[in-house]
């Protein structure tokens, strides 16, 4: 095989970067299975790994014991000084208004019974996170601190991502909050934007056999970066960049149905996660891809259990005595995301607020196909290129449906 026309980014060692993919595409993958499941209705799915790890990350910042342990072993880090780095590194990623936009904003909430302790108020959340411990009152002022949530959540996701909780949804018992907002807009590279006049609707074939009218995308420009696999194609396109590099996959099926079959393929030991970057100039016959815009909610902590990862704490509520002053009284924390993202000719806009609750007690063949037309359900993925960090990743089963 001619390696010579193949372009693969700088990256991080493979093992960090293979736990970081993996993950994520597991957790892509439970999610799917139940869309898959059903007969119509389908949902399309975003979600942010990098949020996901940011506040992971800040809980692991605050642990010991067996809680750490856990923590250590599902974010693949060998100790605490580790994944402070590794917090060091997804914060440098915020680009403010260079290009592409990256923003990521944190907060804390901690209810008046739980102060934080000194090192993690300074050294963690302001030094490492950039954000303040905000002191709040849940038991008395719940909806209070909602409003104030909410605001936090819709400011940081720049206007996307509204009403991220329900008045009334908060317990009186709850002991502290952990967040993180996140913001992209990227700009396809000049001389690969699609031309909006040549935009038209087209038939997007969905699992269940029917099909939906969409507005699809091409250019005049024919040469992408892509390459065939074993049932699948893999297409590139960066975007614009004063310096990060920063680039959206799009993965799609040779079969109409076979999007669960591919999310097999990239969960498997096989390499694809890895491999499918090796990617060469290719001329298109044919090029459409839909545009698409919807927004998607989970739970964080029951995906995980469901995926046979139980919610790594906590072992003992002794085990948050880093984070705040009388741990005692905690619970087990669960996790909450929302996502949006928007896909059209000039480029990509997405959003993420993912929320950490913690209540109280109460290489393969070269290319062969000469088309990338994604006319059924596929896959995507925002990359860094030079750190392997996926910014987002989802699936489009009916672009037709904004939500």
């Amino acid at each position: 095989m001619d390696m010579s026309s193949m372009t693969l980014p700088e990256t991080l060692p493979l093992d960090k970067s293979r736990s970081r993919m993996e993950l994520c595409m597991r957790m892509a993958k439970q999610l799917l299975l139940k869309e898959v499941e059903k007969k119509g209705n389908y949902k399309n799915l975003v979600l942010s790994p990098l949020s996901i790890d940011v506040v992971l990350n800040m809980v692991a910042a605050g642990s010991r014991g067996r809680t750490l342990e856990k923590m250590l072993g599902l974010l693949g880090s060998n100790n605490i000084d580790e994944i402070r780095s590794q917090s060091m590194e997804m914060m440098a990623m915020a680009m403010g208004e260079d290009e592409p936009v990256l923003c990521l904003v944190n907060g804390a909430w901690f209810d008046q019974r739980f102060t934080p302790t000194l090192s993690y108020k300074d050294d963690v959340l302001k030094g490492i996170y950039g954000c303040e411990a905000k002191t709040v009152d849940f038991m008395t002022q719940g909806d209070e601190v909602v409003d104030e949530i909410n605001a936090w959540a819709e400011a940081a996701s720049r206007g996307l991502i509204k009403d991220i909780l329900q008045r009334g949804s908060l317990s009186r018992d709850m002991g502290l909050i952990l967040a993180n907002g996140l913001y992209f807009k990227g700009n396809w590279k000049d001389d690969l934007k699609f031309d909006a006049n040549l935009t038209e609707n087209r038939p997007f074939y969905l699992l269940n056999g029917d099909t939906a009218s969409v507005p699809f995308m091409t250019s005049h420009k024919r040469y992408r970066r892509c390459r065939s696999f074993d049932g699948f194609q893999v297409l590139c396109i960066p975007y614009q960049s004063k310096s990060k590099r920063f680039s959206m996959y799009f993965f799609l099926p040779d079969e109409r149905d076979g999007l669960q079959n591919l999310l097999e393929k990239l969960n498997s030991d096989s390499g694809y996660s890895h491999e499918y970057r090796w990617l060469s100039e290719n001329k298109l016959d044919e090029f459409w891809i839909p545009k698409f815009k919807f927004s998607f909610d989970f739970d964080v902590s029951s995906t995980m259990e469901e995926m046979g990862m139980p919610f790594p704490f906590m072992e003992n509520p002794e085990d948050f005595a880093e984070m705040v002053e009388i741990p005692n009284g905690l619970n087990v924390p669960r996790m909450f995301q929302k996502a949006f993202i928007e896909v059209d000719e000039k480029g990509t806009v997405a959003a993420a607020i993912t929320l950490c609750f913690a209540p109280g007690y109460c290489p393969g063949p070269p290319p062969k196909n000469t088309s990338f037309v994604a006319d059924h359900p596929f896959m995507f993925m925002i990359m860094e290129e030079a750190t392997s960090l996926v910014i987002f990743t989802g699936a489009v089963l009916d672009p037709s449906k904004a939500k």
